[in-house]
């Protein structure tokens, strides 16, 4: 999948689907080798990791892209 940080339509054609979503909804749906495009630069994700908080009630998805 492709985000693209600076778009704020949706935008579709034969070869190329935009979608435009939320940091929540990114973290959740990113996966490794995703893009990331934004103005002036692109990012692959590399890896996600989740972390419990101190409470052990929630967690925290960390997404590395270079």
């Amino acid at each position: 999948m492709e985000y693209q940080s600076n778009n704020t339509t949706l935008q579709s054609d034969d070869t190329v689907s935009t979608t435009v979503i939320d940091w929540d909804e990114f973290r959740k749906h990113a996966k490794v080798g995703d893009t990331i495009r934004e103005s002036s630069r692109t990012l692959r994700i590399y890896d996600k990791a989740y972390e419990l908080t101190a409470s052990g009630q929630h967690f925290v998805v960390h997404i590395y892209a270079q």
